[in-house]
C-alpha cells in the first residue's frame, strides 16, 4: 500500500506497518521517540505544537499518533481541512468505518470540480470499495481521474474502478472453498502474519505481538514491543495447542522478527529481521536458521540478497529451472512500482545468486507481496491489479519458461478488505492465509484494523445454488431476500441461511451434500415464492440455478417520509416496565431500526428524548424520563455499535406534551392535527379509552437530528407503526425480567452486551455484576482530577479476564488486565477524571472488553459511565 505524497516511490509495506501503528495507538507515553501531546492547553501556540507533532508523525508513518493530534486540533479549531487528514490516517490504520464517516463530512460541501482534496478522493474511493459501496467508490475514483496529473495514481485508480465493476455482483462463497477463522489461542486482538506449515504438517509458524495490556515503550529489550516468530503444534486429536515463542536464536532482542518460511526439507527456517526508525522500516533483511537436535540454531543473514540500499521481505522457498530458489518482496531500484517480487537461486551454505525481478507479467505499479510457491504455482497478493476491495490474493503458473497471466483467487479467498499471505499444502486443497475481514476476530481498534489467520479447505465434491430475483415484467429486483432452509421430510431442520442484497438481484449459496432445502424468495411489496431442491446422492459437483418472478402485492408498497432536521420522530415501540428505565428485550426493534438509519447517515448526530404523561410527581417524571432516554442511548452504543459522541440525550418529563401531527392524526383517527395533549385537554376528553390513548401518546421516546444531513428519508413503516390499542408504550404491572432466566441472568444489566441473551448462551460466559455502573461526580472545579472506583463480582460460572478498557483521553483507568477472576471473585477498576479541558456537563462512557466472546465471536463488553458538571 502506498502512502501517497511526493515521495510515494518509497512506499510502506501494508503487512507490517499497519500492525505497528495500531499497536502504537494504545501505548502510553512516548511512541518510538515521537512525543504525543496528550493534554493540550488553550492558545494558538499549542495548536501549532499539535499540528507539528501530527505532521511529523504522518511523515514517519506513525498514523495513530498523527490521528490523535489532528483530532485534538480539530476539537479546538473545528477547521474542516483537518477532516481529510484524519480520514487518511484511518485509511492507513484500516479503520474503514471511521474513515468513511470523516471523508463523508469532508466532501459533503465539496463540488466535483474542486481539486483541493482530489488525492483524498482516491483514498475515499478505495475505502468505499472495502465497505462494498462499489457504485459510490466508482463515482469518487472517476472524479479523481478527471483532475489527476499523476500517471501511477491514474493506473491504480483505473484498476480500482475495474475491480469495483468486476466484483460488485460477485457471488458469495459457493462451496468451492471453506475458509475458517483459526483458533482463538492463535489469533489475538493484535495482527498475526505469514502463517506457514512445517513439512510434516504438525507445526504452524507465524508472527505476532502477544501483549496482554498496554505497555510503555521505555525498554528497548521489552519483548512486548516487538513482533516475534511463534510456533504452535497440533495434538493427537488435531487440535491446536498453545503457541510458543521461538528462542533468541530466531527472535533477536531489540529487533522485529517476522515473515517465517520453512524449506521443503524442513531443515532451514527463513525469516525477516527488521529495524524501525520512528515507526518506519529503516532496514529489512532476510535471515535463516538451520536445525539440529536442540532446535533452531542462531540466525545468519542470507548472502547475495540483503543490502542496506533496499528492503528485502517475506522470503519463500521454491524451485525454478530445476534449482532451489528464494522468492521475496523488495523495493530495490529498477522495479515496476512499489514492492516487486524477485527470486534468487540457492548456491549452498546460505548463499544466493543476484536477485532477478519476476517481470511485468507478475509485478505492477502497486505493491506485490507475500509470495508462496507450491508445485509450479506462485501465490501472491497485490493492490496493483483489479481487486474486490483492498489487497487480493492471486496466482500464476510457471510452465518452465514463463509465468501465466495472474488470476484472482476469487470469493472466499478474497474479500472486500485485505487478504494476504496464502500458503498451500496437501495437493493444494488446504492451507492458510491472513485477512482483516470483519466479523470473525477480535480487534484492538476497529472491526477491520487487524489481520487474523484463516485456514481453508477445498472439498473434492461441492454443490452451490445461484438465485435470480425478478418481477413478473422480467425486471431485476434489488433489495430482495432469499432464505435457504435445510429440511427433512418437508420439515425445517437446523438453522437456515438468509441473504439480503441492496445492490443486486443475484444470490449465491454453498450447499451441503446429502441435504434437502427449501428456498424462499421475498421482496418488500411482492408476494413471496418457494421452491425445494436436494443434493441427495450427488456423485459429482453441481451448480443449481433458480429464477424467481415475484408478483406485486399492492397492499405492501412502502411509503417514504422526508424528515427535516430537528423534527422529532417517535420510536413507537420502545417499552419500559412500570417505574423502570431498562429497555425490555421485546422493545428493541425500533432501536435496531434507528441503528440502521444512523449507519445510513454516518455523519448524523441525534438527540434522544423521553417524555412521560402528567400523572406523578414532576421531579420524579423528569428523572425517570432522563433515565429512560439514557437507557436507549446506552443500547445504541453497546448493542448497535454507534459512537457515543453521536448521541445526546435528554429527559423532559411531562413538560412537552405531544402535539398531534398530520401523520399522527391520520393514524389515530381520534385527534386533530395541531391538538396539544395537555393535562386540561386530556381531562376534558369524553371517555377513559381516549384519555388512556392520549396518555400513551405523551409517554414516548423520540429522536431528532441535531447535526449532519439537513433532512433524512425513511420508510414510514420502519419507525412509525400503527397504533393498536393500549400496548403502545404500555406500562405493565410488575417486572418479569428476561424469560427463562437463572439468577445470574436476572442480574445482567442493559449496559452489558449479554443483556437479553438466552440462558444457554450466557451460562458459558463470565457475568460481571457491578456494585454501581453510573457515578455522579456532581460539580467539579475545572482542572480538578477526582478519582473513583467501580467494583464488580464475577457472577458467571466461568473465569473472567479483562482484555482492554477504552475511555476518552480525559479518563485514566488503572487495572491489571492480566488478572483472572474466578466465579464469585471480586475486582475493581480505578478511574481518574481530568476536567482540565471540559467546559460543560457531560456523561462519559468507559468500555470494558473481556477476553471471552459470545457465540458470534464478538467480545463481551461491559459499559460503565460517570457524569459531572463544571463548577467555578
Amino acid at each position: 500500500m502506498f502512502i501517497y505524497s511526493r515521495d510515494y516511490m518509497k512506499p510502506t509495506l501494508l503487512e507490517f506497518h499497519r500492525h505497528l501503528s495500531l499497536y502504537a495507538l494504545i501505548l502510553i507515553g512516548t511512541v518510538a521517540g515521537l512525543p504525543l501531546v496528550a493534554q493540550p492547553l488553550s492558545g494558538s501556540s499549542n495548536v501549532e505544537q499539535l499540528l507539528a507533532a501530527a505532521d511529523s508523525a504522518r511523515v514517519s508513518y506513525n498514523w495513530s499518533v498523527a490521528l490523535d493530534n489532528y483530532d485534538k486540533v480539530y476539537e479546538i479549531t473545528e477547521e474542516e481541512y483537518l477532516l481529510p487528514l484524519m480520514a487518511e490516517m484511518n485509511y492507513n490504520l484500516r479503520d474503514i468505518a471511521s474513515g468513511i464517516r470523516l471523508y463523508t463530512r469532508a466532501f459533503r460541501r465539496t463540488e466535483a470540480s474542486d481539486t483541493t482534496y482530489n488525492l483524498h478522493r482516491f483514498y475515499f474511493g478505495r475505502m468505499l470499495k472495502m465497505d462494498e459501496q462499489y457504485d459510490e467508490a466508482v463515482t469518487y475514483l472517476q472524479n479523481f481521474l478527471q483532475h489527476n496529473q499523476d500517471s501511477v495514481l491514474g493506473i491504480l485508480a483505473r484498476r480500482e474502478i475495474e475491480g469495483a465493476q468486476l466484483y460488485r455482483d460477485a457471488p458469495e462463497n459457493l462451496g468451492e472453498v471453506e475458509v475458517q477463522y483459526l483458533d482463538r489461542s492463535i489469533n489475538s486482538v493484535w495482527s498475526e502474519y505469514s502463517p506457514v506449515l512445517s513439512p510434516d504438517g504438525n507445526t504452524l509458524y507465524f508472527a505476532t505481538v502477544k501483549a496482554s495490556s498496554p505497555v510503555e515503550l521505555v525498554d528497548a529489550n521489552d519483548e512486548d514491543r516487538f513482533l516475534q516468530v511463534y510456533s504452535v503444534t497440533r495434538d493427537e486429536e488435531g487440535e491446536w495447542e498453545r503457541p510458543e515463542v521461538l528462542g533468541k536464536e530466531v527472535n533477536r532482542p531489540g529487533v522485529h522478527s517476522a515473515n517465517p518460511n520453512v524449506s521443503a526439507d524442513g531443515r532451514r527456517l527463513y525469516y525477516n529481521r527488521i529495524l524501525m526508525n520512528s515507526n518506519r522500516v529503516d532496514q529489512a533483511k532476510i535471515y535463516y536458521s538451520d536445525v539440529d537436535d536442540n532446535g533452531w540454531r542462531s540466525g545468519n543473514p542470507v548472502s547475495g540478497i540483503n543490502s542496506d540500499d533496499y528492503r528485502a521481505l517475506q522470503p519463500a522457498t521454491g524451485e525454478l529451472f530445476g534449482s532451489e530458489v528464494l522468492f521475496f518482496a523488495s523495493d530495490m531500484d529498477g522495479g515496476f512500482g512499489g514492492y516487486d517480487l524477485y527470486y534468487a537461486t540457492y548456491q549452498g551454505d546460505g548463499s544466493y545468486s543476484s536477485p532477478v525481478n519476476l517481470g511485468e507479467r507478475i509485478n505492477t505499479v502497486g505493491d506485490d507481496m507475500t509470495p508462496f510457491y507450491f508445485d509450479g504455482t506462485l501465490y501472491f497478493s497485490t493492490d496493483g491489479l483489479p481487486t474486490m476491495g483492498g489487497t487480493d490474493l492471486f496466482y500464476s503458473v510457471w510452465n518452465g519458461s514463463v509465468w501465466s497471466e495472474p488470476q484472482n483467487m476469487g470469493v472466499g479467498f478474497n474479500s472486500p478488505t485485505d487478504d494476504l499471505s496464502l500458503s498451500v499444502y496437501n495437493e493444494g486443497r488446504t492451507g492458510f492465509m491472513t485477512s482483516n475481514r470483519p466479523g470473525d476476530g477480535r480487534s484492538v481498534k476497529s472491526r477491520t484494523c487487524c489481520d487474523d489467520i484463516y485456514a481453508f479447505e477445498i472439498p473434492t465434491i461441492f454443490a452451490n445454488l445461484v438465485v435470480g430475483l425478478f418481477n413478473t415484467e422480467r425486471e431485476p429486483l434489488n433489495n430482495g431476500t432469499i432464505v435457504l432452509q435445510p429440511i427433512r421430510n418437508g420439515r425445517d431442520v437446523g438453522t437456515g441461511e438468509q441473504n439480503t442484497r441492496d445492490n443486486g438481484n443475484r444470490f449465491d449459496f454453498g450447499l451441503n451434500l446429502e441435504q434437502e432445502y427449501r428456498v424462499v424468495a421475498s421482496h418488500p411489496g411482492y408476494f413471496p415464492d418457494t421452491v425445494e431442491l436436494s443434493t441427495l446422492g450427488l456423485e459429482e459437483s453441481k451448480s443449481f440455478e433458480q429464477v424467481f418472478f415475484l408478483r406485486v402485492d399492492p397492499s405492501t408498497i412502502p411509503v417514504y417520509d422526508t424528515i427535516a432536521i430537528e423534527e422529532s420522530i417517535a420510536l413507537e415501540n420502545i417499552l419500559y416496565d412500570l417505574d423502570k428505565s431498562n429497555i425490555r428485550p421485546d422493545a428493541e426493534g425500533d432501536l435496531r431500526a434507528l441503528t440502521e438509519i444512523m449507519n445510513e447517515y454516518p455523519d448524523m448526530v441525534i438527540e434522544l428524548s423521553s417524555h412521560t404523561d402528567f400523572r406523578g410527581n414532576d421531579d420524579y417524571n423528569e428523572g425517570l424520563s432522563r433515565r429512560r432516554a439514557d437507557a436507549a442511548r446506552r443500547w445504541l452504543i453497546s448493542q448497535g455499535g454507534i459512537e457515543a459522541a453521536r448521541i445526546k440525550f435528554q429527559g423532559y418529563g411531562e413538560t412537552q406534551p405531544q402535539v398531534i401531527s398530520e401523520r399522527l392524526a391520520q393514524r389515530t383517527g381520534a385527534f386533530d392535527q395541531g391538538d396539544t395533549l395537555t393535562e386540561a385537554y386530556i381531562n376534558a376528553l369524553p371517555s377513559n379509552e381516549l384519555k388512556e390513548l392520549a396518555h400513551q401518546l405523551n409517554r414516548r421516546t423520540e429522536f431528532k437530528v441535531l447535526e449532519g444531513p439537513t433532512e433524512i428519508i425513511i420508510r414510514r413503516d420502519i419507525i412509525e407503526r400503527a397504533i393498536e390499542g393500549p400496548q403502545r408504550n404500555a406500562e405493565p404491572q410488575g417486572d418479569e425480567g428476561p424469560q427463562g432466566a437463572i439468577y445470574p441472568l436476572d442480574s445482567i444489566s442493559d449496559m452489558s452486551t449479554l443483556y437479553g441473551k438466552p440462558a444457554e448462551e450466557v451460562r458459558e460466559l463470565p457475568i460481571l455484576v457491578f456494585d454501581r455502573r453510573q457515578v455522579d461526580l456532581g460539580s467539579v472545579t475545572k482542572g480538578d482530577k477526582p478519582t473513583f472506583t467501580y467494583e464488580f463480582t464475577n457472577r458467571g460460572e466461568v473465569p473472567a479476564q479483562i482484555m482492554l478498557i477504552q475511555a476518552c483521553e480525559c479518563t485514566t483507568v488503572e487495572h491489571d488486565n492480566s488478572k483472572v477472576y474466578g466465579p464469585g471473585e471480586r475486582g475493581s477498576i480505578q478511574v481518574t477524571f481530568d476536567s482540565t479541558e471540559k467546559e460543560a456537563p457531560e456523561t462519559l462512557g468507559i468500555d470494558i472488553f473481556l477476553e471471552q466472546s459470545d457465540k458470534d465471536g464478538r467480545p463481551v463488553i461491559e459499559l460503565v459511565e460517570y457524569s459531572f458538571e463544571i463548577g467555578e
